[in-house]
């Protein structure tokens, strides 16, 4: 874009929200109006990468600015931003950093920054994961409200703030199995950005407290620790960044001359590539449910769809299923890995990247994937089924509310839950759960060439980091997902192709095939 000029401007990378791998307008929508998520400022992690990558090699820029102290994401593509940071400062470019407060993951991004700055009422808060949950086992007995869990799988934790009081030991396990291991692998890069003492980080999460009651500013801490560079007032940063990048104007109360995140990115010019051969991605992102997709929702008619606008497409070479999703429900997980399976059923390929999180249901949507890749980070595994059904009897009768009337059938008496559980329901209930972790476990076996017994091994719900999962044969390899697209392009012997995503927004359309 001529109009947009970059000299000796600062790359302002401040951007507000949350990072998702593909952004969705559904503001429209039921389920965005219901979980609020209309009007979140959604920012690609490729858009992200490539403003910052691309800022590496760009001598026209004076330097970059960074603060990511508003901008929730993921663990994995928290590295990958961090990453990227680095990268520009092994280009000997200038890049600052700010922020109020900063938490984990924006203290990563911004350890490797060349000048960082703190709020003189601020502080550092990287003080690791922590898993920390209500149970309403006991408010629930109060109250006559009983709860039936059905679980398959001794790790499965879902459904544990209804069944128990506290954090079982299998979960703490778990979770302690994970999250250690990436701790310290954040903890080091966050030493090497800052040349710090190995320690360090671990240390002062564990003393910061006790510190305070000798200096009560946190920010003095953090400073004195070297944390950090400088403790400054909004104002001390606008005075400073006046004295090194003055503006045009030479007005000392404005800041310096810069260019935004997406001003940037429409300078960087795409190739136009007309290749005949196309690689389509499909995201299944969020929580995976029937219905449309919105934000951080995973509806699975509109990935449907998606898969289907493949399936009729035979310029789409292949196709990679890009997963971001906790898991959801069973029914909507298998409209899609069905929809899959038509796809490679016309002789065409499909392969998995998991981005941040791949768990249960992210699970069985990858099932039909010839080749499963993941990040070192990505949270992965949870292989179990839990349900949990509500029975209100008990409260009503504490109320004095009763319940009577006739069926014409047995079923309809049985599946009659205001007359509450009864043995036949209880029954089937674990039947089903039981049956559908038989199926999951079977799926993953079929897809990873292993024997049941030794998917049950790893299965059980308990979750895992992708580089373990490498281990357990969970997934094959491990990188990014333009690794696993350059996995593909290898695979297929292609000279010359595309890459696309489909359009998520939503589309309101009657389509007659989601009823057969």
């Amino acid at each position: 874009d001529d109009e947009i000029n970059t000299e000796e401007k600062i790359l302002w990378f401040k951007p507000t929200g949350v990072v998702v791998d593909s952004s969705v307008n559904s503001s429209a929508s039921v389920e965005a109006l219901l979980l609020g998520g209309g009007d979140v400022n959604q920012h690609e992690l490729s858009d992200l990468l490539k403003v910052l990558n691309a800022a590496a090699d760009d001598d026209s820029l004076a330097a970059i600015y960074i603060n990511v102290s508003e901008l929730g994401m993921y663990y994995a593509s928290a590295f990958e931003i961090a990453s990227a940071v680095k990268n520009l400062r092994d280009n000997n470019k200038r890049v600052i950093s700010y922020a109020e407060n900063f938490g984990n993951n924006a203290y990563l991004i911004s350890s490797q920054a060349e000048t960082l700055m703190v709020n003189n009422y601020g502080m550092v808060s990287a003080f690791g994961f922590s898993r920390k949950r209500e149970f309403y086992k006991d408010l629930y007995e109060n109250i006559n409200l009983n709860y039936n869990i059905f679980v398959a799988g001794d790790f499965k934790s879902g459904p544990e703030p209804y069944t128990r009081n506290s954090m079982s030991e299998e979960d703490k396990l778990a979770w302690n199995e994970f999250a250690n291991p990436l701790w310290e692998k954040m903890t080091g890069m966050m030493e090497a950005g800052r040349n710090l003492p190995e320690g360090t980080i671990q240390n002062y999460g564990d003393t910061i407290w006790d510190l305070s009651l000798e200096s009560p500013m946190q920010s003095e801490i953090a400073l004195e620790l070297g944390l950090v560079d400088m403790i400054v007032t909004r104002e001390d940063l606008r005075h400073w960044m006046y004295e090194e990048f003055p503006n045009e104007d030479r007005d000392k109360s404005s800041l310096p001359d810069s260019i935004s995140i997406y001003e940037y990115l429409s300078t960087l010019e795409e190739e136009e590539n007309k290749s005949e051969n196309k690689i389509a991605i499909v995201n299944v992102e969020g929580t995976i449910v029937t219905g449309e997709v919105s934000y951080n929702v995973a509806g699975s008619d509109t990935i449907v769809k998606n898969i289907r606008k493949a399936i009729k497409d035979d310029s789409v070479k292949a196709l990679v299923l890009r997963v971001n999703s906790p898991g959801g429900d069973v029914y909507a997980s298998s409209m899609i890995t069905n929809a899959l399976e038509e796809f490679q059923a016309t002789g065409r390929p499909v392969i998995t990247s998991m981005g941040d999180i791949a768990a249960s249901g992210g699970v069985w949507v990858t099932t039909t994937s010839e080749e499963i890749w993941a990040e070192d980070t990505t949270l992965t595994g949870s292989i179990g089924v839990y349900s949990i059904v509500p029975d209100p009897t008990p409260l009503m009768e504490w109320t004095g509310t009763n319940f009577d009337g006739v069926s014409m059938t047995k079923a309809g008496d049985i599946y009659d839950l205001s007359r509450g559980m009864n043995e036949e329901l209880n029954k089937q209930f674990r039947e089903n759960t039981e049956n559908f972790y038989k199926e999951f476990v079977t799926k993953v076996a079929d897809n990873r060439g292993m024997e049941y017994t030794e998917v049950l091994n790893f299965a059980g719900g308990r979750i895992w980091r992708g580089d373990k999962a490498l281990e357990l044969g969970l997934v094959d390899k491990l990188g990014s997902l333009d690794d696993a697209i350059d996995s593909m392009v290898t695979k297929l012997e292609l000279e010359e192709y595309r890459v696309f995503s489909y359009n998520t927004e939503v589309e309101f359309e009657f389509d007659l095939n989601l009823l057969i």
